[in-house]
């Protein structure tokens, strides 16, 4: 079961973030958007804008979907491997407690943020095709008004996901850090992971800490902040982190035997000789 969702996780994480890549490689490379022309919501921009916006909801909400089933996916590795660093729940049980509360709270994070979002978009896709958002005045003059409307509300909605997510980072980021302290702080013979996938596990978090900040001020300058999360992301949710569940998939097997192996030695010694 481990062996499965760590590779699923990975698998999703990699489908997710190369559609997220490829949606902001062209946000960022098309010749029509205006930043003046958006800020002030002119309405004849808002309309090319929401026809641009239908041609790229599909890939967003896939990407959106496979991010959420990549969380939940990576849970389940999570929750085991901090149930055999903990011996069963006998060492440092307050640290790895904490591991599987963050691992909780950002699955849970992304997935309402997922469920927000999908349905502020199937909300706004129908009332930019179906509505009539173009004659508002009782004078009946093509004022456009209900686009104005719509494209604030849409800021709203985007903002509130916006922040829902940069918090899921910082999850990711306390997880893999106290994971570190936690095999760190074992003795080499009884360490059931290697030292350097943890250390692997807190350049992913030094990236994870580097998202979450560009996440946080991409509404200020989005062409630079936006190319920094490119970057991150490559590097982090589409390498790094794919490889690191590849790894634990791979050796959990190995890890959780050592353990249980241990555990029925430390019974066999305890028991009266007769």
């Amino acid at each position: 079961m481990v062996k499965c969702a760590c590779l699923l996780s990975a698998f999703c994480f990699i489908i997710s973030n190369s559609l997220s890549i490829a949606v902001i490689v062209r946000n960022l490379t098309r010749d029509s958007f205006s930043k003046s022309s958006w800020r002030a919501l002119n309405p004849e921009y808002l309309v090319q804008e929401w026809d641009y916006r239908r041609s790229t909801g599909p890939l967003l909400q896939t990407c959106s979907i496979f991010n959420a089933f990549g969380w939940l996916f990576f849970t389940f590795p999570i929750f085991e491997l901090t149930w055999v660093l903990s011996h069963g729940g006998k060492r440092k049980a307050g640290l790895h407690a904490a591991i599987a509360a963050f691992t909780i709270t950002g699955c849970f994070s992304e997935v309402m943020s997922r469920l927000i979002l999908l349905g502020a978009w199937g909300s706004a896709h129908w009332i930019s095709t179906k509505f009539n958002l173009n004659y508002w005045l009782p004078d009946g003059s093509e004022d456009r008004i209900g686009w104005k409307s719509l494209e604030a509300t849409w800021i709203i909605a985007e903002s509130l996901v916006t922040w829902i997510d940069a918090f899921e980072w910082i999850c990711l980021f306390f997880v893999l850090v106290l994971l570190y302290f936690s095999i760190g702080t074992l003795s080499k013979e009884k360490r059931v992971l290697p030292l350097w996938w943890a250390r692997l596990g807190l350049l992913i978090a030094l990236f994870a800490f580097i998202d979450f900040s560009a996440d946080l001020v991409n509404l200020e300058d989005f062409d630079t902040f936006a190319r920094i999360s490119i970057l991150c992301t490559i590097l982090n949710t589409l390498i790094l982190l794919p490889c690191w569940l590849i790894f634990l998939s791979c050796h959990f097997h190995d890890a959780f035997s050592q353990i249980v192996g241990a555990k029925h030695e430390t019974i066999q010694l305890e028991l009266p000789v007769i």
